[in-house]
């Protein structure tokens, strides 16, 4: 499990000051702390992790040299410019459950034989620390046009470890022929221009 360094944000010192110094600010909460703490991260060191990790991941956050096993829970982002400002962890306890979101990653994209459509991109769901999941991958490149995948139909969801909550039915994947994508679109403008038109007549 891999590691992030992290030390106990100074007093007093706004967010803003800490972030223009090198720093991302966060927070680690849970019901084993008497309080949740309010720590800061090297900004560079953060955002490489975050290369590999998202929301979901699970790791050893060492702050002031002391271990704790934790989730990420949300990462916050400068609206506009993509900037990480804040980042916030759950701290993990092994023999007890937590509620947690994974992210669905689609694989070769560039080989998709069509239009992907889907309604989420996050599974919703419960485990014990040991058995949470890092990434739900998807392989695009082996269905056809005409083919979904819903949550149901996952790996995930056939794991006995894991409590699935997001509700089954709903799609992950649908791939649309280039030309049904296209009339939709057009059929969706057209609507939206005679909606247009007759709200021009009224007024």
């Amino acid at each position: 499990m891999e590691t992030l360094e992290a030390k106990t944000r100074v007093e007093g010192v706004k967010a803003k000051k800490l972030r223009r110094e090198g720093w991302v600010t966060g927070s680690i909460c849970g019901h084993e702390l008497e309080h949740s703490l309010s720590i800061q991260l090297d900004a560079n060191d953060t955002k490489k992790f975050l290369k590999n990790h998202s929301v979901g991941s699970k790791l050893t956050l060492k702050v002031d040299g002391k271990k704790h096993l934790t989730l990420i829970k949300s990462i916050d982002f400068e609206p506009g410019s993509n900037k990480l400002l804040d980042i916030n962890f759950m701290q993990l306890v092994a023999n007890e459950k937590v509620k947690a979101v994974v992210e669905i990653v689609f694989e070769n994209e560039d080989k998709a034989r069509g239009f992907l459509s889907c309604e989420t991109r996050q599974i919703e769901y419960k485990a014990l620390p040991k058995y949470l999941v890092e990434k739900v991958v998807v392989d695009v490149s082996q269905y056809k046009v005409g083919e979904s995948l819903s949550v149901g139909d996952l790996d995930i969801s056939k794991n006995k470890n894991v409590e699935v909550l997001t509700p089954a039915d709903i799609s992950v994947l649908h791939v649309l022929a280039h030309s049904k994508m296209k009339a939709e679109v057009t059929e969706e403008e057209v609507g939206e221009s005679v909606e247009a038109t007759e709200t021009s007549k009224a007024s």
